[in-house]
């Protein structure tokens, strides 16, 4: 190997060996997203079972959560001095297991020319400030504008159209209960062919799955009622912006947190830590 060929494999070693310095010459090891683990079948069965296991849990729990549901709408009710009856949608599923899908019966009240007035005069505004906010807050300005977009076209709907709304605030609630659960049955699922494959511990990941479960079994009939008050006090014309942007993508979102959350724990493995390159000091000078 001539002279010029040898520096130039040393140059390029040494670049190499630079791209996992961090500022402060400490050594940056890889995300665990980035780090391949192997599939033993040990790990398969434990992945397998989770995911099963919790789904399992999901299903066999709904008559209970939906006791629970209905607990939460009657305080609510009560809290909320909303006059409407406690009712229930009958769901059957497989294997004999059914349960009542709690509700209030609450009239949808249909919006009047000062309720268009306002929702207007309303939408401008959030239109004005997505325009204020600084650089820095820019997906606040798109999700600004998409709520006041999502508000104009029921605008549109209610000043054009003649016939009353036909969604009805217990479709809406119906709605938001049933996309709730869905979501808490693919918890489990979408966390085996994710997170689960990562290396932390099993307490970790059984913690994890039981934690957004429960923040999904309390926050769905709070979420519900929160939708029904408002759109009593505000009418029908609220109920598209209140289902699109602030409905089932809240579960979502709840998920994601979680998830992000989980990512940033420290996994159990330690052979896949970068090592500082020999010929490199700490500090990342020469030796």
């Amino acid at each position: 190997m001539t002279e010029a060929a040898r520096s130039q494999r040393e140059r390029a070693r040494r670049i190499e060996a630079l791209r996992v310095r961090g500022v402060g010459g400490g050594v940056i090891a890889p995300h665990r997203a980035m780090v391949g683990l192997p599939w033993t079948m040990w790990r398969f069965v434990v992945n397998l079972l989770l995911s099963l296991g919790g789904f399992a849990l999901v299903v066999g729990s709904l008559p209970r959560l939906a006791r629970f549901w209905e607990i939460v709408f009657e305080r609510a009710r009560a809290f909320t001095g909303i006059n409407a009856a406690l009712d229930f949608q009958q769901v059957s599923l497989p294997g004999k297991l059914g349960f009542g899908l709690p509700f209030l019966a609450a009239v949808t009240p249909q919006p009047g020319p000062a309720a268009l007035w306002i929702g207007g005069v309303g939408a401008g505004l959030v239109v004005v400030l997505s325009f204020l906010l600084p650089q820095c807050l820019l997906p606040w300005r798109y999700f600004l504008r998409l709520i006041a977009a999502l508000q104009v076209s029921s605008l549109a709907f209610f000043a054009v159209s003649a016939d009353p709304f036909p969604y009805r605030l217990v479709d809406h609630v119906v709605a938001l209960e049933t996309g709730g659960l869905v979501v808490m049955g693919l918890v489990p699922l979408v966390l085996g062919l994710t997170l689960h494959v990562f290396d932390l511990a099993l307490w970790k990941k059984i913690l994890l799955t039981l934690a957004i479960l429960t923040h999904l079994a309390i926050f769905i009939p709070l979420q519900a009622m929160v939708h029904i008050w408002l759109v009593l006090h505000a009418t029908a014309l609220v109920m598209p912006v209140l289902f699109f942007g602030f409905g089932l993508v809240l579960d979502v979102l709840i998920f994601v947190a979680f998830y992000g959350w989980a990512l940033s724990w420290r996994g159990e493995l330690e052979g896949h830590k970068v090592r500082p390159p020999a010929h490199l000091s700490p500090k990342g000078s020469r030796a």
